[in-house]
């Protein structure tokens, strides 16, 4: 049994990381936030408040990719087709899957839990911050195990509550990186689990925490217990869980294509080109239909609604109206994650035909573009702009709104030969590459973006001046169509 189940990890591992490509930037920047952070709270917490706080920060940053990029591992298998030509039971395959997952969730672990054990305070003794990585891992099974259980459940049943369920789980996971260090202060005089608020028992790094501190004893408390009770599931649950089969579901954006329909008859008619509407057509219909897409990128809208929703606390007038300026204008920085997997599609083997469509490649990028401003750019500056007046903040939107959509649209155009690296809907989710330094791309924009969302604060303080600019990005975003369409001649 076992020589089955190590020969399908092997495959499976192959599939993955065998040529080397391993997530190195998330691991790195999991690192480096995790010391930063725990380097902050070190001085202020004792032992137990700070395995709690390490122990918490983890689990955050464990989350958000098993939320998006890494979430396809929960979901499928590049090698099934070859898996299920072998003579292997299901058990034996979910055991395999098991430690294929449990491999990647120990390099995430480590890369987050190592460095808050180096710097951990000096009262914190070594054998319990290898504890505090050991217990660290039984939480993250926890944890996987959970997504891994949503995702059975709901994803064949109801597509579109998982992906509301995992867009609300990132905003959580943001606001909570966001204001952890606002708790600091009350995790100072934990010393014990019995030291904590009951409420705490709610929180689930509290039960892992307690484990470490606990482990000393016969009969631990209810904190303890949960945590063990919790990692024992979770250990059933990964082994036995059913596996989602990731089939699309036909009702998925099927209302807000319907709102949308007369924009985009408008748009056929009045702004897509002749030879661009194939590619339009497609990317409008049926890229929303492609579940690795959607669980891929719609839960990341709620790193921008966490922002908005944790910025807004407390702050005074000036402080909202920058906050929600920004909010407008920073919406380009998700561009990249959204582009960068128009290419995916669970039917990479129909590529062929865009490949022998008788149409210049430019064209079939430029009608792509277009379809992915009016199917996904709009609706999500609709609904950021629904966010903002709910903040109060309707004078700005009437202002900054729509420059900063078209700005948007704009950066989409320049975006997307960098981070579309191949044609619409033709490259299976697993092989999806984006030859693009996204740490230097995202900073850039998102940094260049902040200081425009505020310049256009200052001087952009009337509707008749937003008007203006708009007016003008019209005409540039004009001269850009009219260059794609030479080069859509140049290329034919």
């Amino acid at each position: 049994m076992w020589n089955r189940v190590l020969a399908v990890f092997r495959a499976g591992f192959e599939g993955q990381w065998g040529r080397g490509a391993w997530p190195v930037a998330p691991l790195i920047m999991h690192g480096s936030i995790a010391a930063v952070l725990c380097g902050l709270a070190r001085s202020e917490l004792q032992p137990f408040g700070y395995a709690l706080f390490a122990l918490s920060l983890s689990a955050a940053l464990i989350a958000i990719p098993l939320l998006g990029e890494f979430g396809v591992l929960l979901r499928s298998d590049p090698a099934s087709d070859w898996i299920e030509a072998q003579p292997i039971r299901r058990i034996e395959l979910r055991l395999a899957r098991t430690l294929v997952a449990m491999l990647l969730l120990a390099a995430l672990v480590l890369s987050a839990l190592l460095p808050a054990a180096l710097i951990a305070p000096a009262a914190m003794e070594w054998d319990t911050r290898l504890g505090m990585i050991a217990v660290g891992g039984l939480q993250a099974i926890t944890l996987l195990a959970a997504i891994l259980c949503m995702q059975s459940v709901l994803g064949e049943r109801a597509e579109g509550l998982l992906v509301l369920c995992q867009t609300v789980l990132v905003a959580g996971v943001v606001i909570g990186i966001i204001a952890g260090l606002r708790y600091v202060p009350r995790l100072a005089h934990l010393s014990s689990p019995s030291d904590a608020s009951p409420l705490l028992v709610f929180h689930p790094p509290a039960w892992f925490a307690a484990l470490l501190f606990e482990r000393a004893r016969a009969a631990g408390t209810i904190w303890s217990w949960a945590g063990w009770i919790a990692g024992t599931a979770s250990l059933v649950a990964l082994a036995f869980a059913p596996l989602p089969r990731g089939q699309r579901s036909p009702r998925a954006g099927f209302g807000l294509a319907f709102v949308l329909g007369p924009l985009r008859a408008a748009a056929s008619r009045w702004w897509v080109r002749t030879n661009e509407r194939a590619s339009f057509h497609l990317v409008f219909d049926a890229l929303p239909l492609e579940r690795e897409f959607v669980l891929r990128t719609y839960p990341m809208l709620g790193i921008p609604l966490a922002l908005i929703v944790a910025g807004a606390r407390g702050a005074d007038r000036s402080e909202r109206d920058a906050l929600l300026a920004v909010l407008l204008f920073i919406p380009a920085t998700y561009l990249p994650i959204l582009l960068v997997h128009v290419p995916a599609t669970a039917t990479p083997a129909a590529r062929w035909i865009l490949d022998t469509a008788p149409i210049p490649r430019a064209a079939i990028d430029n009608g792509a573009v277009k379809a992915v401003a009016l199917r996904f750019l709009l609706p999500l500056y609709v609904l950021l702009s629904a966010v903002a007046i709910a903040q109060g903040g309707i004078d700005i939107v009437l202002r900054l709104a729509l420059p900063a959509a078209i700005l948007a649209h704009i950066i989409l155009r320049q975006l997307y030969p960098m981070c579309a690296g191949d044609l619409p809907l033709s490259v299976a989710p697993t092989d999806i590459a984006a030859k693009l330094d996204w740490t230097g791309t995202l900073l850039m924009l998102g940094i260049g973006l902040t200081v425009l969302a505020l310049v256009a604060l200052k001087f952009v303080d009337s509707v008749g001046i937003g008007l203006a600019c708009a007016a003008l990005l019209l005409v540039v975003e004009w001269m850009l169509d009219r260059a794609a369409s030479a080069d859509e001649r140049t290329t034919a």
